[in-house]
């Protein structure tokens, strides 16, 4: 059934950078390591296809997708309510109410932030948004800091966030400074 479920973000994410399946693999071994005695079926079918589809709202597509996937595979009805729960909260402003819910959200948020972030948000600025200059991602990247901080529920997340946001900070910083150099002839 893993193999399966893995396969399958495999080939729909295929050919994404920001929001591909390398993403979701990261996302999964960042969400093991937040808490202690899980349910790994329900992380892993989670954190596995969460991102499946793009079109908005993409939690809402994405649960939906995932709920049809979970059936064909022979998931256990009970965990594909849990894991369809954790795909519509995974978003920054999801209020997930279970602990493996709680971890794909943290976990996607923390996947966010530092350098792994800022090159995923400046990718998204790009093909998602349409943005056209440097200056305009670093005010992207610097709006979803802000959205985002205060947003993790698990302590081991907060902790790992900080060192992520002080990085983040900084190479805005100097990504600002650079890039408000004008050249005057």
């Amino acid at each position: 059934m893993r193999n399966i479920i893995l396969q399958y973000s495999k080939d729909m994410c295929a050919g994404r950078l920001a929001r591909g399946f390398d993403h979701c693999n990261r996302v999964y071994h960042l969400a093991k390591h937040l808490q202690d005695d899980y349910d790994d079926e329900v992380l892993y079918a989670a954190t596995y296809l969460h991102d499946i589809i793009l079109s908005e709202p993409h939690q809402l597509q994405s649960a939906e997708k995932a709920e049809a996937v979970l059936h064909e595979v022979g998931f256990k009805p009970g965990k594909i309510k849990l894991v369809k729960e954790a795909i519509l909260n995974h978003i920054p402003e999801g209020n997930p109410s279970f602990k493996e819910a709680k971890m794909l959200h943290d976990a996607d948020i923390l996947d966010s932030l530092g350098m792994v972030g800022i090159t995923r948000l400046a990718i998204g600025a790009f093909f998602r948004k349409g943005v056209k200059s440097i200056s305009s991602i670093v005010g992207l990247i610097a709006e979803y800091k802000e959205r985002v901080e205060g947003r993790l529920f698990l302590e081991k997340s907060k902790e790992l966030a900080k060192e992520k946001i002080a990085f983040m900070e900084k190479a805005l910083k100097q990504l600002a400074k650079e890039v408000s150099i004008v050249d005057v002839e």
